[in-house]
């Protein structure tokens, strides 16, 4: 058969699972939908292909330690292969019982969150990748992950990296997600999930390609020095990157534009990292430095990450219930309360004025808590910015600045805040305590608990306070539900989740007692 027609055939077959045998079951798998075109379908050629470029890339692969996350392009591999090969040689012959696959939407339907196909294998021309189950429906348990068959019916992102595994690693299990649209809390919400599912055996792999240049591309912003311009753009997403800097790089993507099409798996992944991490970019260039064209280029980066101590100690083992409870609603003191709103003073400050978060390093175990935090900027009692975030991963200390930060500079409603703003700011923080559905919407208490109100990838919330500005429980949920997109009465629906909690609420200016 026409090797045309073989790549035709296997479209076709991956537009539905497929079954395969193991052991008297059958089980189903994904077909590859890109050999032949991406990378060469017939095994032995495969094999020789990837294994230069893994021998190649030897050379340049120079890190210390056991990776624990890759940055890897996606691109057919005559393109992107030989960065590939140079990100793939530093885990080559290690060992790893679990890969972490973090891909990109490029033909799919739009869809919201991540989507992990309900198979037990993806199949390549060198053979069969099972698919650790256990984990995808530990995820699919979630509100964050759904499962689009769309996402993976003639997905390349994915796909192009099993090859290079296959050849690197030998035996491994895979947790394959395609990732969608993603809202910014989502990104911690989602980073939050998936370490519940890595341990010290786990590798994690962003796919993504850098900017993608020219008039085909819809993006040319350089009319000389081309190439300096791309690799000026490239290298600035990249320092962010390997500073583990998410909301930065999500901020630079933006405000430049550049076609980094990977830049949500790589939010995802930089989520995910723990502060020891370390990254290291091995390699980097562009399409067309082949020929020295850049009129219609795009190009490859190989970052690799690496952390003392790998992925970090083994959770400690769970507190009783009612100990659990006592961290979970303890009070920030007032000495505690006083060093928040420090740090998101000078934070305000800094960011304004266009320099960095502060480094701050603080010891107290009451602002150690990974409790929500959302920072409220108020300029002579109109509200200037307000951004949270549910689930943090760092230090509540720590999570005051950056949603300083965030309140400041990112929150869309409003211009970014400049210096001479920020004496007339007052700043009020709210430490949440864990959220829970209730059963009857209107079983909570006004001016006490916050709201959220959530259906499907629709959600908004409503803090504690901003009871103040409504007469009712009804009246809020309206506004909130509004608020989400939906309509004003959606959360009367039982397939809507109401969800309520407390927060501690303090800032610079007293609060008047409630009335």
């Amino acid at each position: 058969m026409a090797r045309s027609n073989v790549v035709k055939v296997l479209a076709l077959l991956a537009l539905v699972p497929t079954a395969i045998s193991c052991g008297g079951e059958e089980l189903s798998a994904r077909e590859p939908v890109v050999a032949g075109a991406f990378y060469p379908a017939e095994a032995d050629v495969l094999t020789k292909q990837v294994d230069a470029f893994l021998a190649a890339g030897a050379a340049k692969a120079k890190v210390e330690g056991k990776p624990i996350a890759l940055v890897v392009p996606h691109a057919g591999y005559t393109y992107s292969g030989r960065c590939a090969g140079v990100a793939y040689a530093t885990v080559k012959g290690k060992a790893y019982k679990r890969v972490i696959v973090l891909a990109v939407n490029h033909r799919g339907m739009p869809f919201q969150g991540g989507s992990i196909l309900k198979v037990d294998a993806y199949r390549t021309p060198l053979g069969s990748v099972p698919v650790d189950r256990a984990a995808c429906d530990t995820l699919l348990g979630t509100e964050q992950f759904g499962t689009f068959p769309s996402a993976h019916r003639m997905e390349h992102s994915l796909e192009v990296q099993l090859p290079f595994l296959q050849r690197a690693l030998g035996s491994f299990q895979l947790v394959p997600i395609v990732l969608g649209g993603m809202a910014d809390d989502d990104y911690a919400a989602m980073a939050a999930l998936l370490r519940k599912v890595i341990d010290q055996d786990t590798l994690v792999v962003a796919s993504s390609d850098f900017t993608h240049y020219g008039r085909n591309f819809g993006f040319a912003p350089f009319e000389s020095k081309v190439r300096d311009g791309i690799e000026k753009l490239d290298k600035g997403a990249i320092d962010l990157i390997l500073q583990r800097d998410g909301p930065g790089f999500t901020k630079y993507v933006s405000k430049t534009g550049a076609t980094i099409c990977g830049r949500c798996p790589v939010r995802v992944l930089l989520g995910l990292l723990p502060e020891k991490a370390k990254g290291q970019l091995v390699n980097y260039y562009m399409s067309g430095d082949d020929n020295n064209d850049y009129r219609h280029s795009v190009s490859y980066a190989g970052i690799v990450f690496t952390a003392e101590g790998q992925w970090g100690e083994a959770p400690a083992a769970k507190e009783p219930p009612e100990k659990a409870a006592e961290a979970a609603d303890a009070n920030i003191s007032e000495a505690g309360q006083k060093k928040l709103l420090d740090i998101a003073r000078k934070t305000l400050v800094a960011v304004t004025d266009g320099k960095n978060v502060p480094e701050v390093k603080l010891d107290d175990a009451e602002l150690q808590g990974r409790n929500g935090v959302f920072v409220t900027l108020n300029k002579k009692g109109e509200l200037r910015g307000c951004i949270g975030n549910f689930r943090p991963l760092t230090p509540l200390y720590k999570t005051v600045a950056t949603q300083t930060r965030q309140s400041a500079l990112e929150d869309r409603r409003f211009p970014a805040v400049r210096p001479i703003e920020v004496n007339d700011i007052d700043i009020e923080i709210s430490v949440l305590m864990p959220e829970k559905p209730i059963k009857d919407p209107l079983a909570w208490e006004f001016g006490k608990h916050g709201i959220i109100v959530r259906r499907g990838w629709q959600q908004a919330t409503f803090l504690p306070q901003v009871a103040a500005h409504f007469k009712t429980k009804e009246e809020m949920l309206s506004a909130c539900c509004r608020k989400a997109g939906m309509l004003s009465n959606t959360w009367r629906d039982a397939q809507t989740t109401v969800l309520v909690y407390r927060a501690q609420v303090f800032g610079e200016k007293p609060k008047e007692k409630a009335q």
